[in-house]
């Protein structure tokens, strides 16, 4: 009688491990899919603004990048993006720069003709979210 209990306990004892190793696999796999799909940080963004033009309609980006270091980009898209939850579009722009972040934007316009945005800057103390409000214009 011991040694078929001992047998039991065995079987048992193999299949609850064998159980708890598939489903540790299985978890595993789940959560590096999951945790491969964004970076550590996601960055922040938002359309600030359109411009018709024609028949196409320009969108204005605003992304705020990073952690502790932020970076302020604007990005200007042709089309309006959808951005999914880390943040990333299905569309590339047609134009992204980095902001100095110690002056102020006194303009933002479309060059048409180049796809470009030119940035005017003000030498004046940046306020709390002031990239946040720009308008598109057109030169």
């Amino acid at each position: 009688m011991t040694n078929i209990k001992l047998n039991k306990y065995l079987i048992h004892t193999k299949l609850l491990f064998a159980i708890f190793s598939l489903l540790s696999i299985v978890s595993c796999s789940e959560t590096k899919v999951a945790s491969d799909a964004c970076s550590f940080t996601v960055d922040s963004v938002s359309i600030i603004d359109s411009l018709d033009q024609g028949s196409t309609k320009y969108y204005l980006v605003h992304r705020v990048a990073g952690w502790s270091d932020k970076t302020e980009i604007l990005e200007l898209f042709d089309e309006k993006p959808g951005f999914d939850l880390c943040s990333k579009s299905k569309i590339e722009p047609l134009y992204s720069d980095s902001l100095e972040q110690s002056k102020t934007i006194k303009h933002v316009y479309l060059n048409i003709n180049e796809k470009t945005l030119d940035i005017i800057y003000m030498d004046k103390e940046p306020r709390k979210n002031h990239n946040q409000n720009l308008k598109l214009e057109i030169r």
